[in-house]
């Protein structure tokens, strides 16, 4: 018994390096199965091999996407790290510039006059990577952002006049946010463009930013009211002390 077990691996050895053809024709001849017979039987297997092949790297190909975006997010993250440093800096300075405008402004009027408000404009300080983003001086941001990583700063910085008003904060939808990518940029916005900025925008607004989907499947970008208001903020600040300081 066992030579004829013998006999038989021989006929049709299964190897490592075997092809799916290969071992399917080995047997088929050990099998002594007539060759019309054989034939469906084999284009069977040799299709679904096929089929296995193509699905394999179908998710070979997913998963090296995967890796693409989140080493490109940890990137992001490092560089925004580095800059927290430069960023404080900047918004120190702003405190400096606001405190020495009251004094000087206190000085020319002897003194008699309080302040409105009582003391310095609070400083919006973020809370999120997407608002550290926002809140990059402009030289840092062209000298360290991607192209689509700029795209979501432009958007996020004047979310409050593109997104309309929904029960959970500010929505934009993903047709709304192209037709605003192509009215800064004047000309036309692919749909990888779009779907890249929002996903910069979901990732780094963390639990302040969601993705969401109409009932006709398109995604919409919510942002948390919290996160517009801060951002609105840390706008109207910076904005008023340029403004100031040039008066």
């Amino acid at each position: 018994m066992q030579a004829n077990v013998d006999e038989g691996n021989e006929c049709y050895p299964y190897g490592e390096q075997s092809t799916v053809t290969e071992i399917v024709n080995n047997f088929v001849e050990a099998a002594d199965v007539p060759e019309h017979a054989a034939e469906p039987f084999v284009e069977l297997v040799e299709g679904m091999a096929d089929q296995l092949e193509e699905t394999e790297q179908d998710a070979a190909q997913a998963r090296e996407r995967a890796r693409k975006a989140e080493a490109k997010v940890e990137e992001l993250e490092t560089e925004l790290s580095q800059h927290r440093e430069e960023s404080a800096k900047e918004r120190a300075n702003t405190k400096k510039r606001v405190t020495e405008l009251e004094e000087a402004e206190d000085g020319d009027s002897g003194g008699d006059t309080p302040t409105p408000n009582g003391g310095n404009p609070s400083i919006q300080e973020p809370e999120t990577p997407l608002e550290e983003v926002v809140q990059l001086p402009e030289h840092l941001a062209e000298e360290n952002l991607s192209r689509n990583q700029e795209r979501a700063r432009f958007v996020a910085r004047d979310v409050h006049q593109y997104a309309r008003s929904v029960p959970a904060g500010r929505a934009l939808k993903s047709s709304e946010l192209r037709r605003v990518l192509a009215a800064s940029e004047d000309g036309s916005i692919h749909t990888e463009t779009v779907s890249r900025v929002i996903d910069f925008l979901t990732e780094l607004g963390k639990e302040e930013v969601n993705l969401r989907e109409t009932q006709g499947g398109e995604r919409v970008v919510v942002f948390t009211d919290e996160i517009v208001k801060r951002i609105v903020a840390f706008h109207n600040t910076n904005h008023g002390v340029v403004a100031q300081g040039e008066a």
